[in-house]
């Protein structure tokens, strides 16, 4: 606690004392931005929530807000085991368009009470205190007691200055240290030292002091006369992005920053995937700007943040849509022959079309930063929304697709191909070779970000497709399409795996070293004679691992953590220490179900199953509505021989994880083998509606019906089957056998 408490006291000679004596303009900026109310020591003058005796209603009863004879602010509510919880509030965090409220939590955490004040004005809804995450149970990791609502862990690396955590597993404190309490400007600049003494006159120092340029490329773009848009000068290199995606990215952190540009080695940043993004490309889980951004015009161009946003205040530089026409022409685009909608009226901004927004934390917009024309006809193929119908959702879709058709005859994207086609089909299981998003993965007219996410789907088809794709990758420049291309050896036999991506251990960006060696881990237990490695080989690859175990103790406070461990002890055959691991994990993360799941497998290896449904139980203890699971339950029972006994959880399985094709073909199997084949059928009908593109569930389901001898059912799906295998003289006769049945 001591060392929260020096990192504290450093915030009273924050940098920014000494910048404005020079940049006083800029420091005038910072002081209304997001960045300067990051996170402040809570008083009534920064908390904008309102401690003055109001309340709302919690768990069936009251919560307070309050503060007491020396202004301090306090939180009264009872919690789901109906403790009284009486919190003072210690910081603020964040500004607009919520503020939330941490307090000491003991052992040096800081955890959010499960409260934010909706600072938007009263006309928009705001002005009230509302429960940030309603739905979540103090199972899930966003409740108020879990890590995914803890500072250090979660929040304190990007709202404060120089954050260091410093975890310690052995008694689960923390002894987090930072520079400033807020995003001051060394966050973004870094060690002003260099550049205090270029300032006052050694101009020996080269670049202002500082390492690296993150000022913007160029000020401006403009239409040369091929009518394309180009740099009104030469770009000047720049780290700008880089220094922001720190922050504004969805990534995972392997170790405390050392500068502010260290997006792939301090991190390793998210690709465009089904978890994150929809196909194409949109945001849709709480990914920030940074992934989206990668996949812009703009960004290939060379615009950076600070074309559109004041760098110090975070505000856009202009209003409306004069942050577009300062490059875009005005004439040509601000105009309704062009957005076809009426002056003042919704759909005239840009930004209505071209950055649709999405709301997150119940009172948040934010706009998708890959600045896309508006394709409906995607949302047909693929699920992904579209602008106009965001707007008009009292029209179809296709209403869209009609509408834009008659606006813009001559359109260039309309009906075109796109990658996200590609990517629909990759992630629904619906390529049967990767020559699609191996083209994807080798065309330089995609951004990089869409080449590497095209890499990481080509994971599931490793054929000669994909080897060339990553062969080529490894060799680029992009540290993205390295990182892809790890992805995609995944289920290459070890020795290839080794063969392909063995050069990428001496990568010079951290991330990309570690996931190979995760990745090339199991050539450790092949013999060198078989698996063509030396001495010196191996002496590299675990070198790299230590590297990669690093990255895992830095994040030791999370469960997910001691399971990455625990994964590399079974690739490396050591039962004994992915044990240890799996239990570490749930030691330090209770709620965190794979370390159930995984401990259970472990246990499995060993032959040791009622040792694995014991700690399934432990698991369904804790998450009682979990499929997974009941489906590891199940599949234990099904190990030892007891079918009968697996067909409950397996039931729970199905109906938690409704949407889970293969539990509903798996409990089918179960169904049958102990003699009830209508139930069976019944479970791979729902198996077939869940993934109705697939053959083989068509063809075993018309198989089904013959056995139960309803031959028109199974003329039904035997034609099903020929829709989907066209052309085919096999299906075409089983077609015509049960034609003849019927």
């Amino acid at each position: 606690m001591a060392s929260f408490l020096l990192g504290m006291s450093a915030y009273a000679a924050t940098p920014s004392e000494q910048c404005a004596s020079c940049h006083q303009q800029q420091v005038d900026d910072w002081k209304q931005s997001d960045h300067f109310h990051a996170m402040e020591k809570a008083t009534v003058k920064t908390s904008l929530g309102k401690f003055d005796g109001r309340s709302i209603e919690y768990l069936g009863k009251k919560a307070t807000f309050s503060q007491d004879a020396q202004s301090r602010l306090w939180v009264d509510f009872v919690d789901e085991q109906g403790q009284t919880q009486h919190l003072q509030i210690e910081y603020t965090f964040g500004y607009q368009p919520l503020q939330q409220y941490m307090f000491n939590a003991g052992k040096g955490s800081k955890q959010f009470i499960p409260f934010a004040w909706d600072s938007r004005n009263k006309e928009e809804g705001g002005q009230r205190w509302f429960i940030l995450h309603p739905d979540q149970a103090p199972n899930d990791t966003f409740h108020w007691t879990n890590k995914g609502q803890n500072w250090n862990q979660m929040c304190a690396d990007c709202h404060s200055t120089d954050f260091e955590k410093n975890f310690n597993l052995e008694t689960k404190s923390y002894q987090s240290t930072f520079s400033a309490l807020n995003v001051s400007c060394n966050a973004c600049h870094g060690d002003e030292s260099q550049h205090l003494k270029w300032a006052k006159g050694d101009k020996s120092i080269a670049n202002q002091g500082y390492d690296v340029n993150i000022k913007q490329q160029t000020p401006i773009f403009h239409k040369n006369a091929e009518g394309k848009m180009v740099s009104v000068q030469p770009l000047v290199p720049s780290k700008q992005v880089e220094t922001c995606a720190t922050c504004h990215a969805r990534r995972a952190q392997l170790k405390d920053r050392v500068s502010p540009q260290d997006i792939v080695d301090a991190f390793q940043p998210s690709l465009i995937t089904p978890e994150l993004y929809y196909p194409d490309g949109q945001i849709a889980d709480e990914v920030y700007v940074w992934g989206s951004f990668m996949q812009s015009k703009m960004h290939e161009k060379g615009v950076t943040c600070s074309n559109c946003h004041n760098p110090h205040s975070g505000k856009l530089k202009f209003t409306g849509n004069q942050t577009c026409t300062q490059c875009h022409s005005q004439p040509e685009y601000d105009t309704d022959k062009h957005h076809k909608h009426a002056k003042m009226s919704a759909g005239n901004q840009c930004v209505d079309c071209h950055m649709p927004s999405t709301t997150y934390m119940q009172v948040d917009p934010r706009r998708d930063h890959s600045f896309k024309v508006p394709r409906p006809d995607l949302t047909l193929s693929t699920d992904s929304p579209n602008a106009c119908n965001a707007c008009h959702q009292d029209k179809s879709v296709q209403w869209s697709v009609d509408t834009l058709k008659k606006w813009y005859p001559n359109s260039p994207y309309q009906g075109q191909s796109h990658f996200s086609m590609v990517f629909h089909n990759a992630d629904n299981g619906l390529l049967r070779s990767s020559t699609e998003l191996s083209k994807i993965a080798q065309d330089k007219n995609y951004p990089d970000i869409i080449r590497a996410s095209a890499l990481t789907r080509m994971a599931t088809l490793p054929d000669a497709n994909t080897v060339v794709a990553i062969t080529r990758a490894i060799k680029e420049d992009e540290p993205l399409k390295r990182l892809g291309a790890i992805d995609a050896v995944e289920n290459f036999p070890i020795t290839q795996r080794w063969r392909l991506i063995h050069t990428l251990l001496a990568d010079k960006n951290l991330s990309v070293r570690i996931e190979a060696a995760r990745v090339l881990a199991p050539i450790l237990v092949e013999s060198p004679l078989t698996s063509g490695t030396t001495e010196d080989d191996r002496t590299q690859l675990n070198k790299v691992l230590d590297e990669y175990r690093q990255a895992q103790v830095y994040q030791a406070d999370r469960g997910f953590s001691h399971v990455a461990l625990g994964n590399l002890a079974l690739s490396l055959k050591q039962l004994d220490k992915a044990e240890a691991d799996f239990k570490q994990a749930i030691n330090v993360e209770p709620i965190f179900i794979p370390a159930y799941v995984n401990l259970a497998d472990v246990y499995r290896v060993k032959k040791e199953e009622s040792k694995a449904r014991d700690i399934l139980e432990q698991g369904l203890k804790i998450a009682p509505e979990n499929a997974t699971l009941y489906y590891a339950k199940a599949m234990s029972y099904v190990r030892d021989g007891q079918k009968s006994k697996a067909l409950e959880p397996l039931r729970h399985a199905t109906h938690y994880a409704a949407s889970n094709m293969q539990y509903h073909y798996t409990y089918s199997l179960l169904l049958k083998d102990v003699g009830k084949p209508k139930e069976a059928v019944e479970e791979l009908v729902k198996a077939y509606e869940l993934s109705s593109n697939n053959p083989d569930l068509a063809y075993a389901i018309s198989q089904a019906y013959i056995e139960l001898k309803d031959y028109s059912s199974a003329l039904v799906y035997a034609k099903k089957l020929q829709q989907l295998v066209p052309n085919n003289p096999q299906v075409d006769g089983f077609v015509s056998q049960l034609m003849q049945m019927n």
